[in-house]
């Protein structure tokens, strides 16, 4: 049987590798990037956009997604 990747795992390793701050926005990502193989892109693409609950607006582009992944340990 074949191992599924676990994105979320492989990412916070390279965060870490790179110096990268872990915090609990970062964590909440990791453990839904883990699932992407079970729940799809567009569930987790939506589940990723809820993480950030001050976001004003309900959808949010990927390249904001993308955006707050790599600004949200900066605050």
């Amino acid at each position: 049987m074949v191992n599924k990747i676990k994105f979320g795992d492989t990412i916070a390793k390279l965060a870490k590798i790179l110096g990268i701050p872990h915090c609990t926005k970062c964590e909440k990502r990791r453990l839904i990037l883990n699932k992407i193989q079970r729940i799809g892109l567009k569930e987790t693409i939506k589940r990723m956009t809820a993480v950030d609950k001050d976001a004003k607006r309900k959808k949010q582009a990927l390249k904001e997604v993308i955006n707050k992944l790599t600004d949200c340990c900066k605050e």
